[in-house]
């Protein structure tokens, strides 16, 4: 009997741990995880068009606290006075190195989803009037280079690869992005 008591003890106290340590609240509040919020601004260009124009994104995030790797949920706009792209995602971001305490170079990947509002396209020196709007999933890749001013506080240079291909009856190709980041943990 006593190796029956023994045996469900160990495997409750194992299950309750196991649920203690995927609780990402009581991470954050016992300093494990850390929320991070990251703006980020720069340029963008549309693959068809090939015009280069504002591209902004904002994000929330989730981080260890030693912040080697980060899932992030991202919005993004870009609007080149053709077509605009409002788009939501999921972010994954991993440190090349595994001690990045002041620099380091990251890698991400993610997928998105596109609110497509399409006006003109140029191609071959064509102009096509489309006046559409159209929607579609795509996936994301990129890599940064991320300075850690504080514990809290950190900027970053990023270059995201969005490949989109083909919303309303355009192969549109990929959407690029060259942005400045501000991050900050809570």
């Amino acid at each position: 009997m006593k190796k029956i008591l023994f045996a469900l003890a160990l495997m409750c106290s194992t299950t309750a741990a196991a649920v203690e340590w995927n609780n990402p609240i009581e991470g954050i509040c016992l300093g494990e995880y850390r929320v991070i919020t990251t703006l980020g601004l720069g340029v963008g260009e549309l693959q068809i068009n090939d015009d280069q124009d504002f591209f902004g994104y904002a994000s929330v995030g989730i981080t260890p606290a030693v912040g080697l790797w980060q899932v992030e949920l991202r919005y993004s706009n870009f609007d080149d006075g053709r077509v605009s792209v409002d788009q939501w995602g999921v972010n994954f971001k991993v440190d090349f190195t595994l001690n990045c305490e002041v620099q380091c170079l990251y890698w991400m990947a993610g997928w998105n989803y596109g609110d497509f509002d399409v006006g003109t396209i140029e191609w071959r020196d064509t102009i096509f009037v489309v006046n559409d709007d159209g929607s579609d999933d795509y996936w994301n890749a990129g890599v940064g280079y991320r300075y850690m001013w504080t514990r809290d506080f950190d900027t970053s240079i990023e270059y995201n690869y969005n490949d989109v291909d083909r919303v309303t009856d355009f192969d549109l190709g990929h959407l690029r992005s060259l942005t400045v980041n501000f991050a900050y943990r809570f």
